[in-house]
């Protein structure tokens, strides 16, 4: 009689835990996911910046939940942010968070250096990983160099459940704060949360 957050959600989270050597939390979409993030980092009103080369997704949700975006110019070999151009708008801008979008099934080609700036400049750093199932750098899969990183299940993408999205992170806290977020902020209520599960 478990409506929702039952065994197989569980398992599906487990495994994908244990495949992606991060852990993992499922949503219904990856926006739930994403505004988890935003809910846990209070990002409101502080500055992020996106790739000029993504999905609408990206910079809307983070619009829609208060922040303020500007964007960062892409490359033409990897169609991804380009760190030399994320470096020149990180001192004009000062976000508090950056988006990396792994575009086109492959992990960015800069990840290494984009992820090894923000955390010297103390930067939030988020994947969005919308595109990039099973792909990995160096050994290591998306999410695996931020602070948190989103997973898209919808019906065009390489692994598919219709609908559905997830959020991996090594922050354990964030973990907790999404599992609570994404059912209306139960059990304990100390924040208002939605149903995104």
């Amino acid at each position: 009689n478990k409506w929702s957050e039952g065994k197989f959600t569980k398992l599906f989270e487990d495994k994908y835990s244990i495949y992606n050597n991060i852990q993992s939390l499922s949503f219904s979409s990856w926006t739930g996911a994403a505004e988890a993030i935003f809910s846990y980092f209070k990002l409101n009103g502080k500055t992020i910046l996106c790739p000029s080369n993504t999905f609408q997704a990206t910079p809307m949700l983070s619009s829609l939940m208060g922040a303020k975006i500007k964007y960062v110019d892409c490359n033409k070999n990897d169609l991804c942010l380009s760190f030399e151009d994320l470096k020149k708008k990180i001192k004009i801008h000062k976000p508090a968070a950056v988006w990396v979008v792994h575009i086109g099934g492959h992990i960015s080609f800069e990840i290494e250096k984009i992820a090894k700036y923000c955390k010297k400049k103390k930067i939030l750093l988020f994947e969005d990983c919308a595109h990039s199932h099973g792909a990995s750098f160096k050994l290591k899969k998306g999410g695996g160099w931020g602070d948190a990183a989103v997973y898209s299940f919808y019906a065009t993408k390489t692994i598919s459940t219709g609908e559905g999205g997830l959020l991996v992170s090594k922050n354990k806290n964030l973990i907790e704060h999404a599992k609570s977020y994404r059912n209306y902020g139960k059990p304990f209520m100390k924040f208002s949360g939605k149903n995104y599960r």
